[in-house]
């Protein structure tokens, strides 16, 4: 009964005292970092599971924004008609979708309300 007691007692100040000095004995951006590297379907799950919403709305919306995009590169080949035209206007076109979704995605940090509408 009484090595029962000592023993709680010393595995009660032996987790107190791990507790305390983890930052000392772990460094928990370092092993994050270090997983996330070594396990890149883990780090993708991840991302999956937390944007999901954004991702869902980057697909419905990049339709919308794609099309827009291509009628200005469509209006731009009937306007100069030279092979290269449609060459540079999709790599603009890629490039500019790309940056507005990650636009989209990262920013603003934290939600922007202007009127009745809030961003992100």
């Amino acid at each position: 009964m009484l090595t029962r007691l000592v023993e709680r007692a010393y595995i009660r100040d032996l987790v107190r005292h791990m507790q305390q000095a983890v930052p000392t004995i772990l460094d928990l951006h370092e092993s994050v970092v270090t997983t996330m590297i070594s396990k890149r379907e883990l780090l993708v799950e991840l991302f999956q599971t937390c944007g999901r919403n954004e991702l869902s709305f980057l697909t419905n919306s990049g339709l919308w924004v794609g099309f827009i995009l291509g009628i200005f590169q469509m209006s731009a080949w009937l306007v100069y008609e030279k092979l290269w035209t449609l060459t540079f206007g999709g790599v603009v076109v890629g490039y500019l979708t790309n940056w507005i979704a990650l636009k989209w995605i990262f920013q603003p940090v934290r939600p922007l309300r202007i009127g009745p509408i809030t961003l992100q």
